[in-house]
C-alpha cells in the first residue's frame, strides 16, 4: 500500500517544489495542502506556537483527519498547521520541516535544512543546497518534448537567469556583461537557450529579449521550457542569486557555471564554496569547458537519511 504525504505550504512555488521533490524521492503519494493564516499567526509565524488549532483562515485546504503517514511543511506559514497536526496525530504521522524553521528543531520529528544556514541538532539533516523536483526521467522526457529548440543539433548552453532580491541587484552593468557574453558564445557555434525568472527586472528582461534571433529567449508564452532547457543542455550558466535554481541545475549531468552578480550574500558564499569544493560548479570567466565532476544527489541522499532517522 502506497504511503501518503501531505505537502503543506502557502503555495509559493519554491517552497512547494522543495517538499514535493523530497516526497517523490521517498516514493510517497503526494497531496498539496495550500493554507492561509489568520491573524495573529499570519504576522507572528513561526514564533507563535500556541493556539495553532485556530490558525487557518478561510480558503485553506482541510487538514482534518485521517492524517497521512508523513507531513512535509515548507515556508514559515506552514509551521502552525504542521504543529497542530503533530499534536493531534499522537505520533501516527511524522512531521518534517523543510528549510530553517527559525524555531527549535525539537518542535518537529525532523528538519531538512541547507548546511549554509548553520542549523544543527539530533533531528536535523543538513543538505548541500535545496531539495527539488528535477529527476533524470523528467529531463529525458523534456529533452524529447523541446527538441525543436535545437533544430540543428548544436551544442547547447542553457542560461537560467534569476533576478533581484533583498541581497542581490541586477543592474544594467550586469546586463551588458551578460548579453555580450551570450553573444560571444553564440558566435562560437553554441545554441544559446535562455529563460528568465518572475524576479528578473523588466529593464534587464527587455535587454536580454533584444539579443539576436539566433539566441532563444523564452517569451513567457506556451509551455514553460525550463525542464527542456535543463534536458537539452551540454552546459548550464545560472545566475548566483538563488539556492533553489542552483540546486536544480546541479541535479543535471552537465557542467554548471555560476554567473556573478555585483554583491554575493555571505550565506550564499558558503553554499557556492561547498559546490566549488566538490568541483560541481565553476565561476563563469567567459569561456566554456566541459569539465568532469561528481554528480550531486541531494534528493537521494536526503531521502536515505530521513528514512534512517524516522524509520520511514
Amino acid at each position: 500500500m502506497t504511503k501518503r504525504c501531505w505537502v503543506i505550504s502557502d503555495g509559493s512555488a519554491g517552497m512547494v517544489n522543495q517538499a514535493w521533490g523530497l516526497a517523490e524521492t521517498l516514493g510517497y503519494e503526494v497531496e498539496l495542502k495550500k493554507i492561509r493564516l489568520r491573524q495573529p499567526w499570519e504576522t507572528l509565524a513561526p514564533y507563535l506556537t500556541i493556539g495553532v488549532g485556530h490558525c487557518l483562515a478561510k480558503g485553506s485546504d482541510s487538514i482534518s483527519p485521517p492524517y497521512p503517514d508523513l507531513v512535509l511543511a515548507s515556508g514559515r506559514r506552514a509551521i502552525p498547521p504542521a504543529l497542530y497536526i503533530k499534536k493531534k496525530a499522537h505520533g501516527q504521522c511524522k512531521v518534517v520541516y523543510v528549510q530553517d524553521p527559525r524555531i527549535s528543531p525539537s518542535h518537529f520529528d525532523a528538519v531538512v535544512c541547507p548546511q549554509h544556514d548553520g542549523l544543527t541538532g539530533e533531528n536535523v539533516i543538513q543538505t548541500i543546497g535545496a531539495t527539488h523536483r528535477v529527476t533524470s526521467e523528467k529531463l529525458a522526457q523534456a529533452r524529447a518534448d523541446f527538441q525543436h529548440l535545437n533544430p540543428q543539433n548544436q551544442s547547447v548552453l542553457s542560461v537560467i537567469i534569476g533576478g533581484s532580491t533583498k541581497k542581490y541587484i541586477m543592474d544594467m552593468d550586469f546586463t551588458h556583461r551578460l548579453t555580450n557574453d551570450l553573444s560571444q558564445i553564440a558566435k562560437k557555434g553554441w545554441r544559446v537557450l535562455v529563460t528568465l525568472s518572475r524576479r528578473t527586472p523588466a529593464a534587464v528582461a527587455e535587454k536580454i529579449k533584444s539579443l539576436p534571433s539566433s539566441i532563444y529567449v523564452w517569451d513567457g508564452t506556451g509551455d514553460n521550457p525550463y525542464f527542456g532547457l535543463l534536458g537539452l543542455a551540454n552546459a548550464i550558466l545560472v545566475t548566483c542569486d538563488s539556492v533553489s535554481m542552483i540546486s536544480e541545475v546541479c541535479a543535471t549531468s552537465v557542467p554548471v557555471y555560476l554567473y556573478p552578480l555585483p554583491k554575493v550574500y555571505w550565506k550564499h558564499q558558503q553554499f557556492h564554496q561547498s559546490l566549488l569544493d566538490l568541483n560541481r560548479v565553476r565561476w563563469w570567466n567567459g569561456s566554456l569547458e566541459l569539465y568532469d565532476f561528481t554528480p550531486l544527489a541531494v534528493n537521494q541522499d536526503t531521502a536515505a537519511k530521513l528514512k534512517r532517522l524516522l524509520t520511514l
